[in-house]
């Protein structure tokens, strides 16, 4: 099928297919790597504005599907204009053209292309191919091997068979003694081995070795230990011994290798502290401000993540004896926005959990703190375009689950201890009813030294000195960053729910059966449509202090919806239902990603109003740990910042690849080491294919070129996005902008009005126009912020008023639901946000 194509990058009209252009951006532009995408690219066919990355097949076939609409010569038949009463509708060419099979002649368009095929483009091919099966969670080392045995013998034997037809040719013809001919046989013979020297596991751990893209894991030794073993031949038991070992990815090869070959660097110098007043970042906090070292461009900023998880099935026998600590990394000195993505969580040590008990902590980090030394004092030297010296790296803050961090800051573990706060010396007894963070027991490097010298720590919570410490620009103290996932979701709303919940059912303003079916049957929206709540158990409800019964995601959705799922249940003076309303309004600035000292401030207020509402609700009942950590977040957020960007949800998410493959593995005799070459050949690909960093900021979806005149609100829509009437727009199922996606029907909050309140617009269409996406959205009237909902009343508009709102410009990225209330009587929507608007 001969077809034209233009190119995405430079615009130039290609002759030859789907094969033609890729072989263009490939060899004109560099973007493709093995058949990868090393950046996103638009299509641009006819307007179309979808993007793709990852693999060029899809690319391909949607040229393809291009290709189908049009007649002989390349001419383009009329769209369709006008909108798409179903989503469906709008891709149907695209998703005819995923299942079509067209076969391209080689030899159609540009000849020229194909002088740039060779054994280095057959080589870097297998290499991607081989990366990419071993940075795969779901295949075994062995599959990787047959993969790669079978894959050469059968390119081998292809062009063996080639080789033998095209000699039989030219003895035929008389051909055989042209050089040309002979060339043409080295040629075959030069493509025919593309997996030399990675036949086998050796082979490939040595060929990764060598390259640049790849940071081999060292095995550290920091014990001996002896361990009871089983003789075959005599078949006694005896002790042997065993050397001891951590997994440590060298920092400083890992954080040059980010700096040079992703846009990290190009990100970190650009990146600069808001100026609108609010705190955006860690960057905008007093703690970052007022360190010279920190504060500057030129010092790359980590938050390091401390977390033990189980590799194995954690309710067999084997629970524990296989538990692993992992200890990541992300860049703090780039926008938030960036940080999120799994891609860009890097593997810094992994090890066993009894280890450090064992040996302690300073043994295990020995090396990374001597080389955390040399980064902070003397720093790197990278090459890159936008900065060509010497960089300093060091540790912003580290985070983690509370157990965690006790146990490598060196204060006490039990949380029933005297002292079990790291951030103040308040007694345990003071604690169960302190409302308010108190500035005259909060630990100084001066009372934590004299504690440390006092070495007991039933007087003063702490066990040991940090060997973090032993660093100039960082210290326990001042790592201020709680987790609010565990404290918040995992800790007090469980409690607090199952309490109050307990208390209505016995008051009868529901039953446990009306409680799950509104559970189950809420409409959640598609915002939420993975993370909906469990229904509750009778025995839950009773013993409120046992497992949450909900994952941490599962709990921040219940408690956003809960008010809208149950208020019209509830008496609008009911104290119990108070408590969850003074929750959710903490909450609201605790999960918020901008803040002002002013919210700060008011946090405080509403956290000890919180606490003592629960006090005295349920006079039987303490204040645990977890509330009074709370006290502490206002002053945390002055120092640091937004809360929710040291939050571990992500982290955590990081912990599935490892999981996941230990489970395919089932080989646990040093699971720490295969786990680790596995993490860093992930890295690996991702470096060698561009899958870091600002890859995939922007991601269009399948959709159709329609004239803008044809579009409802085209006026606003051409003011907006300065398009003409009678050019074409690109019409979107989906876009996503930092991995959130937008959608019709979706809500979203456009701005505010007079009064103050959040004013939101119904999603209707989604444009792309370039790298930006406008909303096409129907304004909805906001009757106010309905206190016992703890929700937005709206209601849409009539006659129907049309927005245009670019992505970027909304006054809260995520993107929310309307929902009815379940009283029949009430004609109105509500919507309940993620944080404060």
């Amino acid at each position: 099928m001969e077809y034209n194509c233009t190119c995405p990058k430079c615009g130039e009209l290609i002759d030859g297919g789907s094969k033609a252009i890729l072989w263009h951006l490939q060899n004109r532009h560099g973007v493709i790597k093995g058949r990868i995408f090393t950046e996103s690219i638009v299509c641009m066919q006819e307007g179309c504005q979808r993007t793709f990355s990852g693999r060029t097949e899809q690319f391909k076939r949607h040229l393809m599907s291009h290709a189908c609409t049009r007649e002989p010569h390349g001419h383009v038949p009329p769209r369709p204009h006008g909108n798409f009463d179903n989503a469906a509708d709008v891709d149907a060419g695209n998703d005819f053209a995923e299942n079509i099979d067209v076969d391209i002649d080689p030899t159609e368009g540009d000849a020229e292309m194909w002088d740039y095929f060779g054994e280095d483009e057959i080589k870097e091919r297998a290499v991607m191919l081989v990366a990419g099966l071993l940075a795969n969670s779901s295949i075994v080392h062995t599959t990787v091997n047959e993969v790669v045995e079978k894959s050469a013998s059968l390119v081998k034997d292809t062009c063996m068979y080639i080789k033998y037809k095209v000699q039989k040719f030219g003895a035929e013809t008389g051909l055989e003694e042209n050089d040309e001919f002979q060339s043409l046989l080295l040629d075959i013979d030069m493509v025919s081995h593309p997996f030399d020297n990675m036949e086998s596991q050796y082979k490939q751990k040595k060929f990764f070795k060598n390259s640049a893209a790849f940071i081999q894991p060292e095995q550290t030794t920091i014990g001996i230990a002896y361990y009871p073993c089983n003789n075959r031949l005599t078949g006694n038991v005896q002790q042997v011994m065993k050397t001891i070992t951590c997994q440590y990815i060298p920092i400083k090869k890992l954080i040059t290798l980010l700096l040079e070959k992703t846009d990290l660097m190009k990100l970190a110098v650009s990146y600069v502290p808001s100026t609108d007043g609010m705190m955006h970042d860690f960057q905008d906090g007093f703690f970052c401000r007022q360190s010279r070292f920190l504060s500057s461009t030129r010092t790359i900023k980590l938050i390091l993540y401390v977390d033990d998880f189980e590799v194995t099935n954690p309710l067999s026998p084997k629970s524990g004896t296989h538990k692993l600590t992992g200890v990541y990394f992300k860049i703090a000195s780039v926008p938030p926005q960036y940080r999120s993505t799994l891609a860009n969580i890097y593997l810094l040590m992994l090890f066993n959990s009894s280890d450090a008990k064992l040996y302690g902590y300073p043994v295990i980090l020995s090396q990374l703190l001597k080389d955390l030394k040399v980064l902070e004092s003397d720093g790197i030297a990278i090459h890159t375009d936008t900065l060509d010296g010497v960089v300093k790296v060091g540790i912003a803050q580290v985070v983690g689950d509370n157990l965690g961090i006790h146990s490598l800051f060196g204060f006490s573990e039990g949380f029933t201890a005297n002292f079990p706060c790291r951030t103040c010396r308040m007694p345990r007894a003071d604690i169960k009813h302190a409302l308010l963070e108190r500035k005259e027991v909060m630990r100084t490097p001066e009372n934590y030294q004299l504690d440390l010298n006092r070495n007991s720590l039933q007087e003063t919570g702490i066990k040991s000195p940090c060997i973090l410490n032993e660093l100039t620009h960082f210290h326990t103290l001042d790592n201020r960053a709680p987790d609010i996932m565990h404290d918040m979701l995992e800790g007090v709303c469980p409690l607090e729910v199952k309490l109050v919940l307990h208390e209505l059912i016995r008051k009868q303003a529901f039953t446990l059966e009306t409680l799950n079916a509104r559970i189950t049957s809420f409409n959640y929206g598609l915002p939420d449509a993975s993370n909906k709540p469990c229904p509750f158990t009778s025995n839950q409800l009773r013993f409120p202090d046992g497992a949450a019964g909900q994952h941490a995601a599962q709990m921040w959705c219940l408690v956003r919806h809960i008010g809208v799922m149950l208020a019209d249940l509830i008496q609008e003076d009911d104290e119990h239902w108070e408590l969850i309303v003074a929750l959710k309004q903490c909450m609201d600035i605790i999960f918020s990603s901008k803040i002002s000292k002013g919210h700060t401030l008011f946090l405080a207020q509403l956290i000890r109003d919180h606490h003592m509402l629960f006090l005295q609700l349920f006079p039987d009942r303490d204040l645990k740990p977890k509330h009074h950590f709370m006290s502490h977040y206002p002053s945390a957020m002055q120092l640091l910042g937004p809360l929710i960007i040291y939050w571990v949800m992500r982290f955590e998410g990081k912990h599935n690849f490892s999981k996941r493959l230990a489970h395919i593995v089932c080989n646990f005799r040093n699971i720490a080491k295969t786990l680790a070459y596995r993490n860093q050949m992930q890295l690996c690909y991702n470096v060698l294919s561009n899958q870091t960093m600002t890859q995939k900021s922007v991601e269009t979806g399948p959709g159709l070129s329609v004239m803008l005149a044809s579009l409802e609100g085209a006026e606003i829509i051409s003011q907006t996005c300065s398009i003409p009437l009678y050019d074409d727009i690109y019409v979107a199922q989906w876009c996503k902008v930092y991995g959130t996606e937008y959608r019709e029907n979706m809500m979203v909050a456009v701005s505010k009005n007079d009064n103050g309140d959040a004013q939101f617009g119904n999603v209707r269409t989604v444009l792309a126009v370039g790298t930006t996406v406008f909303l096409v959205c129907h304004l909805w009237h906001t009757y106010g912020f309905k206190r016992h909902f703890h929700a937005y009343a709206v209601q849409p508009k009539e006659p129907k008023e049309i927005t245009v709102v670019q992505v970027e410009n909304l006054i809260d990225s995520n993107p929310l639901h309307a929902t009815k209330s379940y009283d029949d009587d009430d004609d109105l929507y509500y919507i309940s946000t993620r944080c404060m608007l």
